[in-house]
């Protein structure tokens, strides 16, 4: 009898049937000639399974319109799908303890309140006990009052001072977790770039802001022949490729202008308030930085030769949305690579 493990989702399943569906992802990819790295296995794994219905949508498209997909159509897949993982209960735990903590604070400040209230009466009562025709024994008696209430205040305040601190710094730990997990959703694991989802709601915030701020522009840009050099060098390489290509978007783009991994080897650039000169510009000055670099595989020291990126740029049109735009500068990315690679084209 087969072994039962305990699935992510709670449910008991066959380990045998699991190992099926592993072998057959491993097959799927094989058979239409995708690297099985950890991505592509976990989308063609997600598809073979029939889960999330999404992905297993999304999938089953592109291999009905694509014998052989490109790796970056599979990775724009997971980005889509699978990049968040558990964030969304993350996140959701996570804002739920936050919203359980400030709840807490708010009811032990009140109740602070409500003790220097109590201790102000008492206060007010013992003086009004006392004045100066009050005999000895009865000012020392108020004195003793004053002693024994002021302690205990001093007691509780210096509890509650204590249990505020203590949910402060609480809250500091549970905001930074929250925070830091709100920034790993929204970036590409390996380049440590905004990632597709980022990239949407950044184009969209300036589609919408830039009838007051200017000019605004849209650029693509892909690794020329990245598949090949994955498949000379491996994927390892192929990686350090994408990662230093990051880091020139990074040191050429400044202010609001927002860098992106588009997909796979596929790159986005947002630039706003800058006209389609100074985009055209901003592209050439990185093209050039890339095939100025001498790439050298750390291992056996062979060198890569040159690595070269094609990029289009556009800018945005009246009335225009962002499928529209990002769709024109795709197609002037198709004219940079028909013309020979290793070149910007632009147009209005």
């Amino acid at each position: 009898m087969a072994a039962l493990v305990k699935s992510e989702t709670g449910f008991d399943e066959d380990f045998e049937a699991q190992e099926a569906l592993a072998r057959k992802a491993l097959d799927l990819a094989h058979a239409r000639r995708l690297p099985p790295t950890p991505r592509v296995f976990e989308v063609l794994y997600g598809y073979v399974r029939g889960e999330p219905e999404g992905l297993r949508n999304a999938v089953g498209a592109l291999l009905e319109r694509d014998e052989s997909p490109a790796l970056s159509a599979i990775e724009r897949i997971y980005e889509e799908h699978l990049a968040l993982g558990a964030a969304p209960v993350r996140l959701l735990s996570l804002g739920q303890t936050l919203d359980g903590e400030m709840g807490e604070v708010v009811e032990r400040l009140a109740r602070r309140e409500t003790e220097d209230a109590r201790f102000m009466g008492a206060l007010t009562r013992i003086r009004e006990g006392v004045n100066l025709l009050s005999r000895a024994s009865t000012v020392r008696e108020a004195a003793e009052s004053l002693i024994e209430v002021t302690g205990a205040h001093a007691a509780q305040t210096s509890d509650l001072t204590s249990q505020l601190r203590a949910a402060r710094r609480k809250i500091e730990d549970l905001s930074r977790d929250l925070k830091d997990l709100r920034e790993a959703a929204y970036l590409d694991h390996l380049t440590q770039l905004p990632n597709r989802r980022r990239l949407d709601a950044v184009l969209e915030a300036e589609i919408a802001a830039a009838p007051e701020r200017g000019p605004l522009c849209f650029a693509l840009a892909d690794i020329d022949r990245f598949k090949q050099l994955n498949d000379r060098y491996g994927h390892a390489v192929g990686d350090s490729v994408l990662k230093e290509f990051a880091r020139i978007l990074k040191l050429n783009l400044k202010g609001k202008d927002t860098p992106a991994r588009f997909g796979g080897e596929e790159f986005a650039m947002v630039l706003p308030a800058t006209n389609l000169m100074g985009a055209r510009h901003i592209a050439e000055k990185i093209r050039q930085e890339l095939a100025a670099k001498s790439f050298v595989v750390a291992e056996t020291r062979e060198r890569l030769g040159t690595v070269t990126v094609s990029v289009g740029v556009t800018q945005l049109r009246e009335g225009e949305d962002a499928a529209a735009l990002i769709k024109r500068a795709d197609e002037l990315l198709y004219k940079a690579k028909e013309a020979g690679r290793n070149r910007v084209a632009s147009a209005a």
